[in-house]
C-alpha cells in the first residue's frame, strides 16, 4: 500500500475516532457546567485538555484500524515482513502524540477556578438582587445573609441552596456549608444539612502525576506494543484476499469489520483515561498495553476463524 494512502487512511481514524472523544468529553463538561452556554469563553481552560485527550485517543485507534488494513491489503508471510509493513504508522502515532503534548494543559486547578467564579459573584453583590455564578448554573442570592442557589446539575427539578460551596482544587470534591434541598414531584422532599461533601468526582483532564515528556513516551510505547502485537499475532486467513461482490450487505460487513478492527486501540485508549481520572501512578499505564495486546489476539483470532471479515476490505 502506498504511504499516501497509508497516511489517508490513519488521518481518517484519527479524525472519527478522536471526533467521538471529543463529543463525549463535551457532553460531560456540559452536565458538569450547566451554564457553560452563556460563558462559553471561559469554559477554554477546560477544553484544552479534552483537546488532547481526543488527539490521543484517536491516534491509537487510528493506529490500530490502519494497522489491520494495511496487513489486509499487501498481506506478508512472516512477523518480519508485516512489522516492515506497518512501521510507518509508527511515525503518525510519535507526531500525533507530540501535538496532543504541545496543546496547553489548561488550568491544573479547575477547583480553584471554580472557586474564584463564586468568590467573584460574592463580591460583586449589593444589598439585594441576584448575581450569576459563570459556568456553574447558579447565582447569589444578595439579601443578607448571602446564600447560592439554584438547580442541580442534571436533575433541573431538584433546587439547592447553600450558605458555602467550595470545590478541592482538582474538582474531585465538594464542601457544602448550610445546604437546602428541595425536589417537587409527586412528592415534595425537603431536606436540610449543616454541612455535606461530595466526592469522587471525575475531572475530565489528563494526569499531572505524568510529565509531557512522559506521557509522549507512554503513548509511543503504547503504539509499538499494539505495532509489535499485531505484527506478530496477525495472518492473513487463506481465501480472505479473494475480491468480493459490492453490496449493502457486504459495506456494512465491512464497517463491522473497521469496529472490530479499531478494538485494540479503543480500549487502550480507555484505559489510558480511566487511569488519567483515577490520578494512577505512571507505572499503571503499563496496564494500557497489556489490555491492548490482549485485544490484538482477541482480533487475531476472529479473523482467522472468519475470513469473510478480512475479505470485505478487497472490493474499496
Amino acid at each position: 500500500m502506498r504511504l499516501r494512502a497509508t497516511v489517508g487512511f490513519f488521518t481518517l481514524g484519527l479524525i472519527g475516532a478522536g471526533g467521538v472523544v471529543a463529543l463525549v468529553g463535551v457532553v460531560r463538561l456540559a452536565h458538569q457546567f450547566p451554564a457553560a452556554a452563556s460563558s462559553p469563553g471561559l469554559l477554554a481552560p477546560f477544553l484544552l485538555p479534552v483537546v488532547a485527550l481526543a488527539i490521543e485517543a484517536g491516534a491509537l485507534v487510528a493506529l490500530s484500524i490502519a494497522l489491520l488494513r494495511v496487513l489486509v491489503e499487501a498481506p506478508a508471510a512472516g512477523a518480519l515482513g508485516r512489522a516492515r509493513a506497518t512501521a510507518s504508522l509508527l511515525v503518525l502515532v510519535a507526531a500525533s502524540a507530540a501535538i496532543a503534548q504541545l496543546v496547553p494543559r489548561g488550568t491544573e486547578r479547575p477547583g480553584a477556578f471554580a472557586n474564584e467564579l463564586v468568590q467573584s459573584a460574592r463580591s460583586s453583590c449589593g444589598e439585594s438582587g441576584n448575581v450569576a455564578v459563570p459556568l456553574l448554573g447558579l447565582s447569589v442570592s444578595c439579601t443578607p445573609p448571602q446564600r447560592i442557589e439554584g438547580p442541580m446539575p442534571g436533575a433541573r427539578a431538584v433546587q439547592l441552596s447553600m450558605r458555602n460551596l467550595t470545590f478541592s482544587d482538582d474538582l474531585r470534591q465538594v464542601a457544602i456549608g448550610a445546604l437546602e434541598l428541595s425536589a417537587k414531584g409527586s412528592l415534595r422532599v425537603r431536606l436540610r444539612a449543616g454541612s455535606a461533601r461530595v466526592s469522587g468526582l471525575a475531572p475530565w483532564s489528563r494526569s499531572p502525576r505524568l510529565s509531557s515528556l512522559g506521557r509522549f513516551a507512554m503513548l509511543v510505547g503504547l503504539g509499538v506494543v499494539l505495532w509489535a502485537g499485531t505484527s506478530l499475532a496477525f495472518r492473513l486467513p487463506p481465501g480472505a484476499a479473494e475480491p468480493v461482490a459490492d453490496g449493502t450487505r457486504e459495506r456494512a460487513r465491512r464497517w463491522l469489520s473497521y469496529l472490530l478492527f479499531a478494538l485494540p486501540g479503543a480500549v487502550s485508549a480507555a484505559v489510558v483515561i480511566s487511569l488519567d481520572q483515577a490520578r494512577a501512578a505512571p507505572v499503571a499505564y503499563a496496564s494500557a498495553g497489556g489490555v491492548g495486546a490482549l485485544a490484538v489476539g482477541l482480533v487475531a483470532v476472529l479473523l482467522a476463524r472468519f475470513a469473510r471479515i478480512s475479505s470485505c476490505f478487497n472490493s474499496l
